[in-house]
């Protein structure tokens, strides 16, 4: 073999001794990087009490892998470095590293003669005898951090921790659960809903209050989503109160039922019955022909009387209120033209009308007096005989306040009928609140259900004693302090739907303790002036014998 061939040959094999080395210290250092990442990763999750996830160990020996490719691409061992190497290990004096640089010129005799004389001392030198630098220490410290990182991921998550998995597992799964129920409880509102109801229901706000619910594993956060949709249905019933309307119609009640003809009109505003109440003031309207003033007169008397009974109780209803009534002719004129409005004006108008307590209630008793004043108008041109065109308009115009004062009464039907669809669906919300609380592994539809335990059960008592004893009054009297419900409790609640049904006591004979009523008579000093004088006696005794 040539001379160079041999030496070249010599250098690849220093050199792959001189790699192995240094693919060790990667490796030891790699390994100590990857098994401090995955021992800080296992001491942060077992420190929060929970047991470590195995994926992080995944992590660290994917880490692992990609540092030792990185480290094997990074600063590898030159030809020259190799040269400078075996030089310093074996005394060459620097001939590697003269032949590497020589081999850059033009050869001669010279250069030639060093190639061979390099190659005769290189034939006796083995690479094996460079030696492999060990890092032992870096390997020991990864072997421990290694052994610590699969003590922890061994150990399994504290009873705590535990338990608030659970919880969140179980809080996930009901809150999608009741995000689902709510949804068709607010779709089915909202397609049974009548299209009165939908103008007041406004559909679009509603599914954006629903789609707004969470799928949460945090309880607080789910009871806190739940409470404020509560509140929302609760302050969307308030607006549709009626208060004020059923003050109004409960005095015209009363001043309908004095009379025969209308006391059946009457009686079914006091049921609030509205809806038959409007049938009936339907039934009312004008339809007589005028040119026949005895039938039209006749036809009206039921329908004056109806309305004077009305316009009574809105007069006294705005007396009691405090709302300045319209007792003049042009005051009266001014709030006929103004009920002739509203009833004209687009639904839209009559839903916000429908969601402000006040401003219906002064609708409502407007029309109520509007209506007595158009009966009035119409009545005086019967009486004077007036043409028939002055006549047809006075009816007309009697019938359109008709007609309002029957819309507003139904309106007010419509809106008790929607808040009590409101009120079911505040109290869904509510119950799916007890439901997301529950500890009893009640299903939801339990908890919406009402009754749905197993009712009544049994019970025996053994008790030994024959009667009752009367408790006697100490005469203590202990104020107590605190808050109501914060303290201990030896009592606990069971669903009824939990449990065999049945119940038994077992009762001891117990010695009774007579000392805090003893202690309670020398507190209150309640001992008879006999039994204190002969103790005093009787002390002064002993005294007088000591002495």
């Amino acid at each position: 073999m040539p001379a160079h061939d041999y030496i070249h040959t010599f250098l690849r094999l220093v050199r792959g001794r001189l790699e192995e080395s240094r693919m060790l210290r990667i490796l030891a250092l790699s390994l100590l990087l990857a098994t401090s990442a995955a021992f800080f990763w296992s001491l942060y999750w077992i420190l929060r009490g929970y047991a470590v996830p195995k994926m992080g160990y995944g992590v660290a020996g994917a880490g692992l892998l990609l540092l030792l490719v990185a480290g094997y691409f990074w600063r590898r061992t030159s030809h020259e470095k190799a040269a400078h190497a075996a030089d310093s290990h074996f005394g060459l004096k620097d001939a590697l590293t003269s032949f590497l640089g020589f081999k850059r010129d033009s050869e001669d005799d010279f250069r030639r003669l060093h190639a061979e004389q390099t190659a005769e001392k290189v034939k006796a030198l083995s690479v094996g005898t460079i030696p492999l630098v060990w890092p032992s220490r870096m390997l020991a410290v990864s072997a421990t951090l290694m052994i610590a990182s699969a003590v922890l991921g061994s150990r399994d998550a504290s009873s705590v921790v535990k338990e608030r998995l659970i919880l969140e597992e179980q809080t996930t799964a009901k809150t999608e659960e009741i995000n689902k129920e709510l949804e068709e409880q607010v779709e089915e509102l909202l397609k049974n809903a009548s299209k009165e109801e939908k103008e007041l229901l406004r559909p679009d706000e509603w599914r954006k209050w629903v789609k707004e619910l969470e799928q949460t594993k945090d309880q607080k956060d789910a009871m806190r989503q739940y409470a404020e949709l509560e509140r929302k249905v609760q302050q969307a019933a308030e607006k549709l109160s009626l208060r004020e309307q059923e003050q109004l119609l409960n005095k015209a009640a009363e001043e309908l039922q004095q009379e025969a003809e209308s006391r059946e009109l009457g009686k079914k505003l006091e049921e609030k019955n509205y809806r038959e109440a409007t049938k009936d003031l339907q039934m009312l309207q004008a339809k007589a022909d005028v040119s026949k003033p005895d039938e039209a007169r006749k036809e009206l008397a039921r329908l004056k009387s109806t309305a004077q009974r009305m316009a009574a109780a809105a007069r006294q209803h705005q007396q009691r209120s405090g709302k300045q009534g319209n007792s003049s002719k042009n005051g009266a004129s001014e709030s006929t033209q103004a009920a002739n409005g509203k009833t004209a004006k687009s639904g839209s108008q009559g839903q916000s009308g429908a969601q402000s307590g006040g401003a219906g209630s002064s609708s409502l008793d407007d029309q109520m007096m509007a209506l007595e004043q158009a009966v009035q108008e119409y009545d005086k041109a019967l009486a004077q005989n007036q043409d028939a065109s002055q006549c047809n308009a006075a009816q007309s115009k009697l019938n359109q306040q008709l007609a309002g004062l029957c819309k507003s009464v139904g309106k007010c039907a419509t809106q008790r009928d929607l808040m009590k669809k409101l009120a079911a669906l505040g109290q869904c919300a509510s119950q799916c609140q007890g439901y997301l609380k529950d500890q009893q592994n009640m299903s939801l539809a339990q908890c919406l259900k009402p009754g749905g335990g197993k009712g009544i059960g049994s019970a025996s008592s053994d008790s030994r004693r024959d009667a009752s004893e009367q408790t006697q009054d100490n005469g203590n009297r202990d104020q107590l302090q605190g808050i109501k419900g914060s303290g201990p409790s030896n009592t606990t609640v069971e669903a009824a739907d939990s449990g065999n049904g049945t119940a038994t006591r077992q009762a001891k004979v117990a010695e009774r303790e007579w000392q805090r009523q003893v202690e309670s008579f020398i507190q209150r000093e309640d001992v008879p002036a006999e039994v204190k004088d002969g103790v005093k006696e009787y002390f002064k005794g002993i005294q007088q014998v000591g002495e």
